[in-house]
């Protein structure tokens, strides 16, 4: 798990670090579950300011199949998002704020209704 960042806040309680944990672990272990993994997954101890979950050994073909779903989540783009996104890069290159603007603004209501 990356370490949060706390630069401009007072740094978080061992407690508060504790409860992060626990929760995270839980919903990484509920979404887990939800594809099949029997993973169980706890709270890590905190460590320099930040908060940690633990992996139990993970059998390889589990390991894969987390891989897998991984790589799908990162290369497969909404389609909506794409053309919005090649709309407003366009509009950036050709000095067009206004329909840059716009696509910015539409993204953000497309985000929000739909992911």
């Amino acid at each position: 798990m990356v370490p949060l960042s706390y630069s401009t806040s007072p740094r978080p309680s061992d407690a508060d670090l504790r409860r992060l944990s626990a929760q995270t672990a839980s919903e990484l272990q509920t979404v887990c579950r939800d594809h099949g993994w029997a993973l169980h997954i706890t709270a890590g101890e905190p460590a320099s300011g930040s908060a940690y979950v633990q992996f139990p050994p993970i059998r390889v073909d589990v390991a894969q199949q987390i891989i897998a779903g991984l790589r799908r989540l990162l290369t497969n783009r909404c389609a909506e998002c794409l053309a919005i996104k090649k709309r407003r890069a366009q509009a950036i290159r050709d000095k067009d704020m206004t329909t840059a603007a716009a696509a910015a603004a539409a993204m953000g209501r497309h985000q929000r209704a739909v992911h």
